[in-house]
């Protein structure tokens, strides 16, 4: 009962952040660690604070961004993606051991989902079934009910998982290396950031980095070209809680027939 359209849908939003923030040094991210060190050495001043920062290269502000964020025990990102004639609505709670909270949204149905302790599940409602899985959904509509699905082909794991999630963002898939423009200075909910853009043959995709503190990625957006939306982050190291569903609320698909 599985579909390959349901994991198409899992991976698209996903897909189209991967040029937002990309580049990752063959070394496994050594080198990019050092360079964000000495960004954030250059972007001090004698006093210690970081009024410089956006003084500083595309590259350096990127490389300063990606090591924060991949620094981060918890976060939520939210947001809403158009690609390919759909729209992806994103709200998740995630943590870099894999437990997560949230929703997924495609055209008018979305989906929860949960993982914990390395176990995924998503519960659909009817609409999304059907958005997903048209010709399968009324037998899947009849076998789940209200239950929870277990993810057993992972579909929605790559959500879930923060490090995963944001490989997925930072990585280049064919290693190249990766230019960006310092667009200026704006703000956010009150807190400065600079503004780094990113041109690909895909078209431009800007990110919003922190300039105080740590300096973290709140807002990735792409605004021209067939792939289009926009993702925001919170919610730094907020912990939450997350509570497995009971055996008898869990569904297996491939146990269905």
């Amino acid at each position: 009962m599985t579909s390959s359209r349901l994991r198409a849908v899992a991976a698209l939003s996903v897909l189209v952040l991967a040029a937002g923030c990309g580049g990752k040094d063959d070394d496994g991210g050594g080198k990019a660690d050092d360079r964000a060190s000495t960004a954030d050495e250059s972007a001090s001043t004698d006093d210690g604070e970081d009024s410089d920062f956006a003084k500083l290269s595309g590259n350096e502000i990127a490389e300063a961004a990606k090591t924060d964020m991949q620094g981060l025990e918890q976060v939520t990102y939210s947001g809403e993606i158009s690609t390919g004639g759909s729209s992806i609505q994103l709200d998740i709670q995630a943590s870099s051991s894999g437990d997560c909270t949230g929703t997924i949204g495609i055209e008018d149905g979305s989906a929860e989902l949960l993982a914990k302790d390395g176990q995924n599940w998503f519960k659909p409602d009817e609409a999304f079934w059907r958005a997903s899985a048209p010709d399968q959904a009324d037998a899947i509509i009849a076998a789940v009910g209200d239950k929870w699905v277990l993810d057993t082909d992972n579909n929605f794991a790559q959500f879930c998982d923060l490090d995963e999630f944001f490989d997925s963002i930072f990585l280049d898939d064919d290693g190249t290396e990766t230019e960006y423009e310092v667009k200026g200075t704006s703000e956010i909910d009150g807190d400065e950031v600079v503004e780094v853009e990113r041109t690909t043959e895909d078209g431009p995709s800007t990110g919003y980095v922190l300039v105080d503190g740590e300096h973290y990625l709140l807002k990735l957006e792409r605004t021209d070209g067939d792939d289009v939306g926009a993702i925001e982050f919170s919610d730094f190291n907020e912990e939450f809680e997350v509570e497995a569903p009971a055996a008898d609320e869990v569904a297996d698909l491939n146990e269905l027939g």
